[in-house]
């Protein structure tokens, strides 16, 4: 019996380029709650971004936001946990990405995370300058000396995926997370947070608080940000729209601009 049921935002249940949610997906949301089942959104967003593109009254339970630095209880406007990166971890990574020449964005502790630090290069990644702007009133240029705060993460804009991996090899004692640009749907992102933050502990943390077991679980995902959670359940679906190295290691569903939710609750009898 399925018990709680997860979805990534971006790119899954809210399509890019404006498309918004599908009427099919808002009816599954709200039939799963009627027969009992958790609602869970899982997003790489902070929760102020979060919050700006999910409405009030949104049928779910629980917000699992930054990739799961956070867990939110939605229905009682309440953060039930916070994981940050600290600042000595922030020290041992920024001179690795000053000595690539890589911009990088440096984000407060939560709940206040969706403000940072940036630091710009001579060239600036087209994506980061993007970034900025978009995030202009939040926005703050970083000065060779930064604040002592516990921050949440460190969020670099990278050339490739060979940056990825020589970065990752880099750094210990801390969760690395690759993700594709919300933005402009390509460039690679890294992300260091807390050793023990993801998406999949976020779920972990709903399941103990719910007295819900890992094979009550159904997730769904998009793109590599979702690979903890993917893994870590047994039930787990992507969208037709996700890499080709995800859709080979996981069950696909349809396509998010079709009411994905709707096939996936099917398929996994939570309707």
């Amino acid at each position: 019996m399925v018990r709680l049921f997860a979805s990534d935002l971006d790119g899954t249940i809210l399509t890019r380029n404006g498309g918004g949610y599908q009427p099919e997906d808002i009816d599954a949301l709200y039939r799963m709650g009627e027969t009992g089942v958790k609602r869970v959104i899982a997003t790489g967003r902070p929760l102020n971004s979060a919050k700006k593109v999910i409405p009030a009254g949104f049928p779910v339970d629980y917000l699992v936001f930054s990739s799961g630095a956070g867990v939110y209880d939605w229905k009682r406007d309440r953060i039930l946990q916070a994981k940050h990166l600290g600042i000595e971890k922030s020290k041992q990574i920024i001179p690795l990405l000053k000595d690539k020449e890589l911009n990088f964005t440096l984000h407060w502790p939560i709940p206040e995370n969706h403000c940072f630090y940036y630091s710009a290069t001579e060239k600036n990644h087209a994506d980061f300058t993007r970034y900025i702007i978009h995030n202009e009133n939040f926005a703050f240029s970083l000065k060779d000396r930064f604040p002592e705060k516990d921050y949440t993460q460190v969020l670099a804009f990278l050339p490739d995926v060979s940056a990825y991996d020589y970065l990752n090899a880099k750094v210990s004692g801390v969760k690395t997370v690759r993700a594709t640009s919300p933005i402009d749907g390509k460039s690679v992102w890294m992300e260091f947070f807390h050793k023990g933050v993801s998406k999949a502990e976020g779920l972990r943390f709903i399941c103990d608080l719910e007295q819900i077991k890992e094979d009550e679980v159904v997730v769904l995902g998009n793109d590599f940000n979702d690979i903890d959670m993917l893994s870590a359940f047994g039930a787990a679906f992507v969208v037709c729209e996700a890499p080709d190295e995800l859709k080979h290691r996981f069950s696909v569903a349809g396509s998010a601009c079709d009411g994905v939710l709707m096939e996936v609750a099917k398929k996994t009898a939570i309707l």
